[in-house]
């Protein structure tokens, strides 16, 4: 009821003709606009911060140690690195490759894939990866997660090229060629203490 009245009362004083320059109606009424705007702005501000530093200090407290690149999709956050010591995803001098593939790849972009990843200067060895088998070695991954484990299927995970690279000095332009060719989610490099050169 109250806001229909102001409403009523901010049409009326629109409608009103403006009084002559000078006159204090119209400063009083000018003066009541800008407080109640400042009142909006103030008020909308204060729960814009409130939400936001609510969803920041969340986000602080629930990320992770090492949180990935947007690039990386969630299937392919399953697959980390086998070793601990290892460093994923970096940016370069990546000795070894996860190059994901998407769900909908074909034969035909899957054997292009492949035969491009072996005929690749830095590419010391390219093998392909089922979901089985990435299910076998999510196990071992997530062994110490046995509800984890539970809860995901091989249909869970992405197919996808193991790549070993003889030079992870080439890994960024590795990274250029492989990345958005059709077929191919997602790439991500490891580097591992003692295999980079």
């Amino acid at each position: 009821m109250q806001q229909n009245l102001r409403g009523l009362f901010e049409r009326a004083l629109d409608d009103e003709p403006l009084p002559p320059p000078g006159d204090p109606v119209e400063q009083a009424m000018s003066q009541g606009r800008r407080i109640r705007r400042r009142r909006g702005l103030l008020i909308g501000g204060s729960a814009t911060a409130v939400v936001a530093g609510t969803l920041i200090a969340l986000n602080i407290a629930l990320a992770p140690a090492a949180a990935p690149p947007s690039f990386v999709s969630p299937a392919a956050m399953l697959m980390p690195p086998a070793s601990a010591t290892c460093t994923w995803p970096v940016q370069d001098n990546a000795a070894t490759v996860s190059v994901f593939l998407r769900d909908d790849i074909t034969v035909g972009q899957l054997d292009t894939l492949r035969e491009a990843l072996l005929k690749d200067p830095v590419v010391r060895d390219a093998q392909f990866e089922s979901r089985d088998q990435a299910y076998q070695r999510f196990k071992v991954l997530w062994a110490d997660s046995p509800d984890f484990v539970a809860a995901v299927s091989p249909a869970n995970l992405p197919q996808s090229f193991q790549v070993d690279l003889a030079q992870p000095s080439g890994y960024r332009d590795f990274a250029a060629r492989f990345r958005g060719r059709p077929g191919v989610q997602d790439l991500v490099g490891q580097t591992c203490p003692g295999t980079s050169k």
